[in-house]
């Protein structure tokens, strides 16, 4: 294997200067760095990475937690998006991506000494449960994490602003004439219990009383969970003229499940979803939804990040970001 101390001897100069030319510091000739450089790429030199970066302290690689339902995985396009803007920035920066996983049995779910033997700068938790002891143990450790939707309040997380986007979308239903309201909530999360707060604060502001009866509790993110939650629709004992889905997956897989029971999205019925994901502009009728700025969360996420490793950024607190109200046709207007 070629070391700079090879190099050095074949450019007649020192180990010391062959390293600033690879590093780039230094008061090191022009002449001197491309024949060091030239020597380099002619001799087969591979840099020991490992080496250097013992000496940096730093691995320039950070860690992204995501556990998505094994239905979608990547293919969620909302995590897809938010990593996809998230690796883009962080690549800016001079920093790798790696895919970690929660359930990583080779360390028996010891997820903390997985990162600190990979010698993550950080860790970004896109899609886990925060639940978790493995998950818990990470947050409460010296390790920069940044969070979208952790409850955790110790370390900086982004989110929309869930309890604005559920009394939106009420509001929507209710200005299209809509009183009786289902609400089909997803995992009993922080984020969840925002939107069913905001749900209830657009009933209260328009007079109508809340029944528990219309608050309904499935999953997020999977067909089964969408048939689920429309069975669960069909026997909750109330009559209902519109129906809020925890996502879009779950809204869409819905349509079939309804039509079976006479229920025909965007005419006797009202359905909403919530993520924005562009599949719920490609069926028909289109879903009314929320969509999340996944673009805006993957980059502030990078920042927040990158700050924390430099020590230039917050160190705890969260940020809730905008949304949009995406009329479609699923939701029709009762006279």
């Amino acid at each position: 294997m070629v070391t700079i101390y090879d190099i050095a001897k074949e450019c007649n100069c020192s180990s010391a200067t062959v390293s600033k030319v690879f590093n780039n510091v230094g008061n090191i000739s022009e002449n001197k760095r491309r024949e060091v450089l030239a020597a380099a790429q002619r001799m087969g030199y591979v840099p020991n990475v490992t080496a250097r970066n013992l000496v940096k302290r730093r691995s320039n690689m950070v860690g992204v937690l995501l556990y998505v339902d094994e239905s979608l995985g990547l293919r969620h396009e909302l995590f897809a998006e938010i990593l996809n803007r998230f690796r883009t920035e962080m690549e800016k920066s001079g920093y790798e991506i790696l895919l970690i996983s929660e359930k990583a049995d080779q360390w028996e779910g010891k997820l903390l000494d997985h990162c600190r033997a990979l010698r993550l700068d950080g860790v970004f938790c896109l899609c886990c449960d925060y639940e978790a002891a493995a998950v818990q143990e990470l947050l409460t450790s010296e390790i920069p994490v940044v969070g979208f939707e952790s409850p955790y309040p110790k370390k900086p997380s982004i989110e929309s602003k869930n309890f604005e986007a559920g009394r939106r979308l009420t509001e929507y239903l209710i200005q299209n004439g809509h009183r009786e309201i289902v609400f089909i909530a997803g995992k009993d999360v922080p984020i969840t219990r925002d939107r069913i707060a905001g749900y209830r604060a657009a009933l209260d502001e328009n007079g109508i009383p809340f029944e528990e009866g219309r608050l309904l509790h499935a999953g997020y993110y999977s067909n089964d969970h969408g048939r689920n939650a429309t069975q669960m629709l069909l026997n909750c004992g109330k009559s209902f003229t519109a129906v809020m889905y925890p996502d879009d997956f779950t809204a869409i897989a819905a349509y079939r499940d309804l039509a079976a029971a006479g229920l025909y999205v965007g005419k006797n019925i009202s359905v909403t979803g919530f993520d924005g994901v562009s599949i719920g502009s490609m069926v028909s009728p289109r879903l009314t939804t929320i969509r999340q700025d996944a673009a805006c969360i993957g980059v502030r996420a990078a920042e927040l990040l990158i700050g924390l490793i430099d020590g230039s950024g917050i160190k705890e607190g969260m940020e809730r970001l905008d949304f949009t109200l995406v009329p479609g046709e699923s939701v029709y207007r009762l006279d």
